[in-house]
């Protein structure tokens, strides 16, 4: 048995493939120092596609960093991708699957018109997903012009079926299952719910079967992951895009070691955390019949990063009080300075490799008097480090459960601490509204509506989601206490309390079939028979304990030029007149006080306004 020694396999039998994941294109590219680290780490990547001679590239989605990226960074895109992926080379591998089942059209390397000698395969991430009328992905317009070949995209979000992309070479065959970029909530419940098949060539072969997916894989949630044991266990090798941290090592193993799980990251740091400061890799991965070796190639061309973490309580600053920030101040300027000494060890000599580095400290304080303005601190580096504005991050020892046991308001919670600790804006989000006081909390808006909201705004550039998201909300808490009845300001209050519960309580779906629900009725809702006979004109004084209810009763109009009489003919004033209907007597309304009615204020008054003005060095130092 030949088994994992490369140097006895057979090369016309081994497919070689180079793989990588969340690209990330265009990631600050209007910065004038960073602007093209995302470029420079993909050409990179394609280069080393070329040196191992590899039968095609696989990406693990997040190639763009928008989904709808710039006209410039498409066009950097498409130049790398022309200059590294397009030749004459022969393709070596033969592709068995319906192209047009897999890629919707053909693939490029059979197109006559083109001449591809290293082939692209990417399925989609949560930044390049699908948007817009046709829900057309920026893929979609890579893959008609001939660059990538974009599978895995979805079409039923109820019940998933993923057909595999059979290749052949020699004797080795090989089945790639893309599942893009679904979220986490929904597709946790379809594998849960069995809902996610995944179709098997003829078993009687000998396929080797790789899954391409773009999901959490930490857990942040319940329900907020994928968990490992809920793929099929036929798989021999899963492709973990999404997460940045890279998490690669030499592997040998076969079919019958069950399935081994990679997780290629990121190849540009788009957070200043601690994963993104680990070596950046793509894979070579070379499979000869059932048995595989992975091969981690680190990037040479990585912008070098180092980031720590500091605990001031730990450090030798003295216990005196004076002159304790500009104490704090110097020693950190000295620790910055050891980091930008570190970071120039990384350097290796590689002529496109950026050379200001990423510096983070992640500073632990006791008391007020060691925080300061770090904005200001970070000025003392310019040009020394690619990030002055943001290199500080302090966050206060005692932890963030304690202050929210103690009940502490809103302006004494530590709001850089939860962005620190916090993974995404979703997460963001969901702590910070949790650690607020009960009477800070929102009592109209979902949660989870407005975070979804925020994460379309990010990364589709959905302008309008914020309007359809405030538009729904409103339609249902309207027709929720027209249909309550509510009278008093407590019973409304209540009213409410129960309508975002439900929306809270609701999983991803069910969130937006309520929400669309009241829209829809809020639209459709007939105007009853005293409404479009009379109209109500409520005026308040200006008194606030005696409010004043003034009805003003509108004339009955007719439609068109005259009104009609009782046998649908026109009125011409002529034989005995209609009896006029009495007028409906004016029901009184209970109107809410101007002073409860300013209590309503909304939540984004409730994030920038507080009982007291923070200082300058409060507004600063948000990370």
């Amino acid at each position: 048995m030949i088994g994992n020694d490369a140097s006895k396999w057979s090369q016309e039998d081994t497919i070689r493939i180079l793989i990588a994941s969340d690209i990330h294109l265009g990631y600050l590219e209007n910065d004038p120092v960073r602007g093209e680290d995302s470029f420079i780490a993909f050409e990179e990547v394609l280069s080393h596609a070329v040196q191992f001679d590899v039968d095609l590239i696989l990406l693990g989605g997040d190639l763009f960093d928008h989904a709808k990226p710039s006209p410039s960074c498409l066009f950097k895109c498409t130049q790398i991708i022309r200059k590294y992926c397009f030749g004459d080379k022969p393709i070596a591998i033969e592709l068995l699957s319906d192209q047009f089942e897999n890629f919707a059209r053909v693939v490029n390397y059979e197109d006559p018109n083109l001449n591809i000698s290293y082939p692209i395969l990417s399925i989609h991430g949560n930044h390049d997903d699908p948007v817009g009328q046709g829900s057309i992905s920026s893929l979609d317009i890579l893959s008609i012009t001939g660059l990538v070949n974009y599978f895995g995209k979805w079409s039923d979000y109820t019940h998933v079926r993923v057909s595999p992309v059979l290749m052949q070479k020699g004797e080795t065959k090989l089945a790639m299952y893309g599942l893009s970029h679904l979220k986490d909530q929904r597709l946790s419940h379809l594998f849960e719910e069995k809902k996610v098949e995944m179709e098997r060539p003829d078993e009687s072969d000998n396929w080797f079967n790789i899954l391409t997916l773009h999901q959490n894989r930490a857990d942040r949630g319940p329900s907020n992951y994928i968990r490992e044991c809920v793929l099929p266990s036929f798989l021999d090798l899963v492709i973990w895009g999404h997460e940045h941290d890279s998490q690669v090592t030499e592997m040998k193993g076969s079919k019958r070691d069950g399935f081994q799980v990679i997780q290629p990251g990121s190849t540009v740091a788009t957070s200043l955390a601690a994963g993104e400061a680990l070596p950046k890799h793509c894979v070579l991965l070379q499979i000869y019949k059932t048995d595989f070796i992975l091969t981690p190639v680190a990037l040479k061309t990585v912008r070098p990063f180092i980031f720590k973490t500091l605990v001031l309580s730990e450090e030798n600053l003295g216990e005196e009080e004076v002159n304790k920030n500009e104490k704090v101040q110097e020693f950190l300027k000295l620790k910055v300075n050891e980091a930008i000494e570190e970071a120039n060890q990384l350097l290796n000599g590689d002529s496109a490799q950026p050379k200001l580095p990423l510096i983070r400290l992640s500073v632990f304080y006791e008391r007020d008097g060691q925080d300061f303005n770090r904005v200001r601190f970070g000025q003392n580096f310019n040009g020394m480090v690619a990030n002055p504005n943001d290199i500080l991050i302090m966050k206060r020892e005692k932890k963030i459960r304690d202050r929210k046991e103690n009940n502490l308001s809103m302006e004494e919670a530590d709001i850089a601490g939860v962005a620190a600790d916090a993974v995404d804006v979703e997460s963001l989000l969901h702590s910070y509204f949790e650690q607020l006081p009960v009477d800070k909390q929102l009592s109209v808006l979902s949660v989870r509506a407005l975070a979804d909201a925020i994460r379309d705004f990010t990364l589709k550039n959905d302008d309008e989601v914020f309007r359809r998201v405030f538009e729904a909300h409103k339609s249902r808490c309207v027709q929720a206490l027209m249909e309550s009845n509510a009278e008093t300001e407590a019973e409304a209050d209540e009213r409410m309390r129960i309508c975002k519960e439900e929306l809270d309580a609701a999983d991803g779906d069910k969130l937006i079939e309520l929400l669309d629900t009241a829209g829809k009725q809020s639209q459709s809702t007939p105007v009853s028979k005293t409404t479009a006979a009379s109209k109500r004109v409520v005026v308040l004084s200006s008194d606030d304990e005696e409010p004043l209810m003034e009805v003003v009763q509108a004339p009955v109009r007719g439609r068109g030029r005259g009104s009609r009489g009782p046998r649908g003919g026109r009125a011409r004033g002529r034989g005995r007149a209609k009896e006029p209907e009495p007028s409906p007597e004016p029901v009184e309304r209970r109107t809410p006080r101007r002073s409860a009615a300013q209590k309503s204020a909304t939540w984004l008054q409730s994030l920038t306004q507080g009982r007291r003005r923070r200082a300058s060095s409060e507004i600063d130092d948000s990370d």
